[in-house]
């Protein structure tokens, strides 16, 4: 059985992502990571999909290629104790998943900073 992904799920994780983590950006996806101490060597992960992408179809493909893309790379290239935010870009419709792969693995693989321990 493959390992649980814990989803970050209060809007006010998402605004502390947002406001204090690290932004990295590639053609088709933007991650933002933050460093989260109270987690005990896990991570948490959210998904934003805008409606400036398209329709709820088009948003809900977006949804589930993040999530492939994370069941796929973050167990084997994420940071523990991080609350990752993973944000779609339109690009990530033209762009072959082995390119989406490539891309993940890449901005996962960033050097991160760790200005802010909470």
């Amino acid at each position: 059985m493959a390992n649980k992904i814990n989803v970050i799920k209060k809007n006010l994780d998402f605004i502390n992502v947002n406001k204090n983590g690290k932004t990295y950006k590639s053609n088709s996806l933007i991650l933002k990571k933050l460093l989260y101490k109270n987690l005990d060597n896990s991570f948490r992960i959210g998904f934003t999909v805008t409606k400036r992408l398209g329709n709820a179809v088009k948003r809900n493909r977006a949804k589930r290629i993040m999530r492939e893309l994370v069941r796929r790379k973050i167990i084997k290239c994420g940071k523990y104790n991080f609350l990752y935010v993973l944000i779609a870009k339109k690009a990530i419709f033209d762009t072959p998943f082995k390119n989406l792969e490539k891309e993940f693995e890449e901005l996962l693989s960033k050097k991160w900073d760790l200005y802010l321990k909470l």
